[in-house]
Parts: structure tokens; C-alpha cells; sequence
């Protein structure tokens, strides 16, 4: 049985609530703060998961990085490869699962950006994520990984969102499972032509203190810990759990 997250649909129906204008405004200054936080330096390999419809991906080429991005949704990689090639970039984009997705010592750094780490319920499989981004990186690499932290999560939690889009209503209700330690969503989305979409998800929540320790168990030191991208401490004015942590020297 599927996994909420390998259903192509969910990503489809939801594309414009996940990229929305709002938030396709803020790539600049997003990958600013991700070449930032990494020191990267021009020419460096970089690996993009979950790189949905490419916005980090196409802006990190347009500045001179090597890139390769992975998404499970082909429909999004398909955007991306459109739109990096009317830009002129050569991204190499791949479907493919973090869970299985691996080159060894390739990568200057990779990126995990948005929540999009912890989707299973298991730590076996969200530590292999980790185990393959660590093989990954090459000698002195380093990953961003941006969760919501169960901090964070704590303070500003409320059981139901509702907002107007463009051409619809979207309705968001939660509810934190307190047994596999998982935030439980359900979206739906309510369109002005009587479409209705639904779709339920969970997603892991950390603290600092155990995705510390999940990233040290698979190898990874000198992890600083960010409350959001301006890589201000991780307090109760955090709004993102952000991680840098820096693959061991050979």
C-alpha cells in the first residue's frame, strides 16, 4: 500500500497551495541565506530533495551551482525541466525516493528545505534519509535540513486553518498524534466551480535535542542549530528548526 506521499494526486491537487505566489516571492531570498548558511562557492555540486517544481534548484543554476534535484512527482519534475530549459540551465532532475537516492561523496552540500523530511512513521526510514545524504556529501560537505520544531510547533499550534485563494477556499484541520509523535493534517480544498479535493498526511515533529541526535547517529558533527534563516538561536522567538550539520573530514 502507497504511502500519502508517493500519491502523485495529492501533489497535483495542492500544487497551488504549496507554491503559492507568496511563497515563490521569497526563492531569492531564500537560496541568498541557503548559500549563506552553507558558505558555498561557485561551481560547488549541490543536491536538492523533495525539489518540487524546481524554484530553488533553477535559482542555485542561475548563480553558477552544479545541481541535481530529486522529487517523487513527475508532473513537478516536468515543470522544472520546462522552465530550466527556457532558461537556458542544464539541472539534472530525477525522480526519485531520498529514501533510496545516494552517490557517494558527490555533493558539496544538499538541501533539505520546508517540512519535507519525517514523512514516515518509522525511524528506520527517516534515518536512512539521513544515512544517504551523509553518503552523499563529499569529505567536509554540509546539509540544511528546515523542519518545524516541536518547540516552535508548541506555540503557535491551532486545530483548524481557513483561508480564500484565487479561485476557492482552502481549510486545514490538525491534530498532533501523540502515539507516533506525528502531526496529523487533513486539507481540503473548496473550488469556486464545486471541485472539492481532500487529502489526510502525517509528518514527523522533533525537538532540537533528537534531530541532534539523529543526524550525529548517522555520522554528521559540528551540527548548529537555527530558529530560522537569518540563522538567529533556536528560542522561543524560533519560527523553523534549522539545521546545518557538516559531514566528517577524511
Amino acid at each position: 500500500m502507497n504511502r500519502w506521499f508517493e500519491d502523485e494526486s495529492f501533489w497535483e491537487k495542492f500544487k497551488d497551495v504549496l507554491f503559492s505566489e507568496d511563497r515563490m516571492k521569497k526563492t531569492k531570498y531564500q537560496v541568498d541565506r541557503f548559500i549563506e548558511l552553507l558558505e558555498l562557492e561557485k561551481g560547488d555540486k549541490i543536491l536538492d530533495q523533495c525539489c518540487g517544481i524546481g524554484r530553488h534548484s533553477i535559482e542555485l543554476a542561475k548563480r553558477g551551482y552544479d545541481v541535481t534535484a530529486i522529487d517523487l512527482t513527475e508532473a513537478y519534475l516536468e515543470e522544472a525541466r520546462e522552465k530550466s530549459g527556457k532558461e537556458g540551465l542544464e539541472i539534472e532532475f530525477i525522480k526519485a525516493d531520498m529514501r533510496d537516492f545516494q552517490r557517494k561523496e558527490a555533493y558539496d552540500a544538499v538541501i533539505n528545505f520546508f517540512t519535507s523530511f519525517g514523512y514516515s512513521r518509522y525511524e528506520d526510514e527517516n534515518k536512512e534519509v539521513l544515512k544517504n545524504t551523509y553518503r552523499s556529501l563529499k569529505s567536509g560537505g554540509k546539509f540544511l535540513l528546515d523542519v518545524m520544531g516541536k518547540e516552535v510547533l508548541d506555540k503557535i499550534y491551532t486545530d483548524t486553518d481557513r483561508w480564500r485563494m484565487d479561485d476557492g477556499y482552502f481549510l486545514e484541520n490538525r491534530k498532533i498524534r501523540e502515539d507516533l509523535d506525528m502531526l496529523e493534517s487533513e486539507w481540503k480544498l473548496i473550488k469556486d466551480d464545486g471541485q472539492v479535493h481532500q487529502h489526510k498526511f502525517m509528518y514527523k515533529l522533533f525537538t532540537k535535542e533528537e534531530l541532534e541526535k539523529m543526524l550525529r547517529d548517522v555520522g554528521f558533527k559540528r551540527i548548529k542549530i537555527y530558529g530560522d534563516l537569518e540563522g538567529t538561536s533556536y528560542n522561543e522567538s524560533a519560527s523553523r528548526l534549522i539545521a546545518i550539520a557538516e559531514k566528517k573530514e577524511n
